[in-house]
């Protein structure tokens, strides 16, 4: 019964995490696109990129809630956040950059440079 509480908390933690980065991004105008990445024609991963001159952040929206906030927290990295205010949720345990990132309890998915659009 314990693990269940644990797990169903985890859950609750990492819905709030995740909802505190949704804000942070709509704070910094940056628009989160939650798509189906094998329905396009041509190979498309997670990342960030402009539409329109709009910055954008693209997540497949099959992922696992941990990759998605993984993949959201590095993009949102990207942008400047010194003069945004950043809940400490956010602040200590996502958005604060690590050499190895051990103390996000999250691994990032593919390489920084890895946010492009290619074709098979």
């Amino acid at each position: 019964m314990r693990s269940r509480i644990s797990k169903k908390e985890d859950r609750l933690r990492d819905e709030e995490i995740m909802k505190a980065l949704e804000e942070l991004a709509e704070r910094l105008s940056v628009r989160i696109h939650y798509e189906e990445m094998k329905a396009f024609e041509f190979r498309v991963e997670d990342g960030s990129c402009r539409v329109k001159g709009e910055p954008s952040i693209f997540i497949d929206r099959k992922r696992p809630l941990k990759e998605k906030i993984s993949i959201l927290a590095r993009e949102l990295q990207k942008f400047d956040l010194e003069d945004i205010y950043i809940p400490p949720l956010l602040r200590e345990r996502i958005l604060l950059p690590n050499d190895d990132q051990a103390n996000t309890g999250f691994e990032a998915q593919g390489s920084p440079g890895s946010d492009a659009v290619s074709k098979p």
